[in-house]
């Protein structure tokens, strides 16, 4: 590794590669155990505010991850990362669908899978161009110029709607999946060298 290489992964230095790999595993974990309550709290309490709460605890938590010292502190704010996530993800479907004619809905459902999909595509070599040029805080900072410009209109044009009726999100079902993943993944990562 380059010295200018050495330097932008510093913190990290004194790591494995299995403890580095938490760093990926937490968000993946988190994220699909919390996706399914994340929709369900947000039909509760209306899914524009959740939405615009998840922006800001998405883009606070990418501030954190891009500052981060440690692994302890980086892991940690990829699982806030993550829980922010799993509430954009379901809000914004929920908030473009009534915006568009029913006629019209497939269609808008089709560009919104479709930019997730584009995104899929092109994040890993953004994020690889980003890393070679300003290092690795640079994959997280670039969610401020996202995120944060996104909350004008998002607070201006969407529209509040939300469901009294649904029932209440299984937090402890959720918990109890995350768990049992984390405790594979901890398995699979630490076993040869717990023996």
């Amino acid at each position: 590794m380059t010295q200018v290489g050495a330097r932008r992964w510093l913190p990290f230095s004194h790591d494995s590669l299995g403890d580095l790999s938490w760093v990926l595993n937490a968000y993946n974990i988190v994220f699909a155990a919390a996706l399914v309550p994340a929709g369900r709290l947000a039909d509760r309490l209306g899914r524009k505010r959740l939405f615009l709460v998840g922006v800001v605890l998405f883009v606070t938590a990418s501030v954190v991850c891009g500052l981060a010292g440690s692994l302890g502190v980086l892991v940690a704010a990829r699982v806030v990362q993550a829980m922010a996530g799993a509430v954009l993800l379901p809000t914004s479907l929920s908030l473009a669908s009534p915006e568009f004619p029913v006629t019209q809905r497939a269609t808008a459902t089709s560009l919104w899978t479709a930019t997730g999909a584009v995104a899929a595509a092109t994040g890993p070599s953004l994020g690889g161009f980003l890393t070679s040029w300003l290092g690795w805080p640079a994959v997280f900072f670039v969610n401020l110029v996202i995120g944060l410009p996104m909350r004008i209109p998002a607070r201006r044009l969407l529209r509040e709607s939300r469901d009294q009726q649904g029932r209440l999100p299984d937090f402890l079902g959720a918990a109890m999946v995350a768990g049992a993943v984390a405790a594979v993944a901890l398995a699979m990562v630490k076993g040869q060298a717990w023996g």
